[in-house]
């Protein structure tokens, strides 16, 4: 069983590299990840981010003008057109903001997620149960979602490419060029913020295990027949184990809680755009190209995935933060030792106010109920489409 779970978390951490690697293609993450003495840091590297920075700019007002100059003749296609630019300068916007004026506060995010993850895995090397720390990243669930956001990116990847290579001129290919640049660079938004949360969700559902299996079990062997009282060495290790546990739970809610604030406008206007761009997409595959676009289609479906993977990221993020208050602590070891007393106390008080919650701008609860309510509305649009294709004989 651990070897299953070493594997999928080695390829966990192969994929968040190469994902790594996308972004710094594309000019949305200006820095890179080194192993030092003291485990993995993100860098500075200023001169890679003013190239990014000035080489975006130069593309946008390339990528403008190109849209500038199309002439659409059918109002549909110029609506579509006019949410996928605004869309994509707002995403711009947010990308240029975050390496020139955010950059320092995105380094402290980025280098505080890896810290968290090395003091995590110290504090388990020595559970019986990992048998020493690891490398990797996350369990079988975090394997699952970055493979399937592996996939929507190759496909956003590899729908972008073929257009490129199809141009005929110089000025075609450049406009396509542009427009691929921004376009996937927007979509990298989205993509921070999956992994964002999925790493939340990482951390919790590490040290929950901790505390489920070790920690519990160090608490229940203080226990003794007889009532003879545990010696002062065990309960202060133990206690100091307490100690830690709670210190890791505050760092990771105030950490997510960071990261939330920083990037919950980003995430409302990235879910309103997905979800606008499926709604005339979804026109288009139902009413004008009555089903025979399978690339429209699967752009629909890819939407959705995007936003589905980002919301069971943020889910599974909450979740995890409230499932430790049911692991069971308060049965442990109680000592009449009022240190020991007050120490326990504290723990469990710190169990119950830790929570992790996700609502970007206080308007909704980004939940798997949030997917439903998606699913529900496409399906209702879809209907009322294929009705009025119906009736109108365009069907």
């Amino acid at each position: 069983m651990y070897s299953r779970r070493i594997t999928a978390s080695a390829l966990s951490a192969i994929i968040l590299r190469c994902g790594l690697h996308y972004g710094r293609i594309f000019g949305v993450i200006d820095f890179g990840v080194q192993r030092t003495d003291r485990g993995l840091l993100a860098p500075k590297r200023e001169g890679f981010k003013c190239f990014c920075i000035l080489f975006r700019v130069v593309l946008v007002g390339l990528y403008l003008y190109y849209a500038y100059s199309m002439h659409l003749s059918d109002f549909y296609l110029e609506l579509l057109s006019s949410i996928h630019i605004v869309g994509c300068l707002t995403c711009t916007v947010f990308i240029l903001l975050l390496q020139f004026w955010y950059g320092e506060r995105v380094l402290r995010i980025v280098n505080s997620f890896l810290r968290l993850f090395r003091r995590v895995r110290t504090l388990t090397a020595t559970s019986a149960k990992t048998s020493g720390s690891y490398n990797g990243y996350g369990c079988t669930r975090e394997f699952v979602l970055l493979l399937l956001k592996a996939v929507s990116i190759c496909y956003e990847v590899g729908c972008q490419f073929p257009l490129m290579w199809a141009s005929h001129t110089v000025h075609e290919f450049l406009g396509t060029f542009c427009n691929m640049y921004v376009t996937i660079g927007s979509l990298i938004v989205m993509h921070i913020g999956f992994v964002g949360y999925l790493s939340v969700g990482a951390l919790y559902s590490e040290i929950n295990s901790y505390v489920r299996h070790e920690l519990c079990h160090k608490l229940r062997s203080l226990e003794r027949l007889g009532g003879n009282r545990p010696s002062s060495r065990r309960l202060r290790s133990v206690g100091n184990r307490l100690d830690e546990c709670i210190g890791i739970y505050d760092a990771i809610q105030r950490l997510g809680s960071s990261f939330h604030k920083f990037y919950e406008l980003p995430l409302c206007l990235s879910m309103l755009f997905h979800f606008l761009t499926m709604i005339l997409v979804s026109y288009e595959v139902i009413l004008r190209s009555k089903f025979r676009s399978f690339t429209l289609l699967f752009l629909v479906i890819k939407l959705f995935v995007d936003a589905a993977l980002i919301t069971l990221a943020a889910h599974g993020a909450v979740s995890s933060s409230r499932l430790v208050r049911r692991i069971g602590v308060e049965n442990c070891y109680v000592s009449e030792d009022n240190e020991w007393h007050m120490k326990m106390e504290l723990f469990l008080n710190r169990l119950n106010i830790y929570e992790f919650r996700v609502r970007p701008l206080g308007l909704f609860e980004l939940s798997n109920e949030l997917i439903l309510v998606f699913l529900s509305a496409m399906v209702t649009y879809h209907t009322y489409i294929i009705q009025f294709g119906l009736q109108s004989h365009q069907i």
